[in-house]
């Protein structure tokens, strides 16, 4: 029998106006090193499903170069705990809890009143996909054609709009509280993990009529970051994309 294996590519490109990259990932391995650089990250591959492999996208944020901060602490500390845990069947809350530790002794260390970031995270183990988030980093489902957002927004209108309600790096008195969820794929399935900066340049429909496609998903990454930034491109912007398949 051949093994279930997941085709992957992430996209991680600086807004059309803005100066720097408060976006971050972790695929396989692999996130965004340079935090100053202002080039695209761009990575993709082919993984074991079985091998309880971990894909995110963080957005980070609190001005004066704190986002970037914040974002790489958190993508750093996901390579860290894939690399040194000990496999297990779900793992993303305790990832979720360390990272929220990390970012918060870090704005203590820099004398900050506020540093954070979003979290989009999934984890694949065997037949079993596991997802996390925090804010509006968000996680869609491609299935037979249908496009399902299986994250959840942490926003409040009241607030000022998009005003975020959660985020990894919450201080002492308020209580993180991530959305969470388990499920299943089939083969042909796809899962896209992306930051604002998709979401708020693209509908649902349009993000569905680029990835709905059988070519390469490293093609159908670039097109979606392309598309949102041919549409204004007001944030940095992200794109994990993820495909099951023999």
């Amino acid at each position: 029998m051949r093994k279930n294996m997941i085709e992957y590519a992430v996209v991680c490109a600086v807004g059309r106006v803005r100066k720097n990259n408060e976006d971050n990932f972790y695929c396989c391995g692999h996130i965004r090193e340079d935090v100053n650089s202002v080039e695209d990250a761009v990575f993709s591959g082919r993984t074991d499903a079985n091998a309880n492999e971990l894909f995110a996208v963080f957005d980070g944020m609190g001005g004066e170069a704190c986002g970037e901060v914040a974002s790489y602490i958190a993508a750093n500390q996901s390579m860290l705990f894939t690399r040194s845990k000990d496999a297990y069947t779900e793992y993303l809350q305790e990832l979720a809890r360390q990272i929220n530790e990390k970012i918060c002794a870090a704005t203590e260390a820099r004398a900050l009143v506020l540093m954070g970031t979003t979290a989009a995270m999934l984890q694949v183990c065997s037949e079993d996909v596991f997802i996390l988030n925090s804010g509006d980093s968000r996680i869609y489902k491609l299935s037979q054609h249908e496009l399902r957002q299986i994250s959840h927004d942490h926003t409040a209108a009241a607030y000022g709009g998009n005003a975020i309600t959660q985020f990894l790096g919450m201080p002492e008195g308020y209580e993180p509280s991530p959305y969470a969820a388990r499920g299943k794929y089939r083969q042909g399935d796809m899962f896209l993990l992306c930051s604002d900066g998709v979401t708020d340049m693209l509908t649902d429909e349009e993000i569905c009529r680029i990835i709905d496609d059988r070519m390469d998903v490293d093609v159908l990454a670039r097109a979606l970051v392309n598309a949102a930034l041919d549409k204004g491109g007001v944030d940095n912007t992200t794109a994990l994309l993820l495909r099951f398949t023999k």
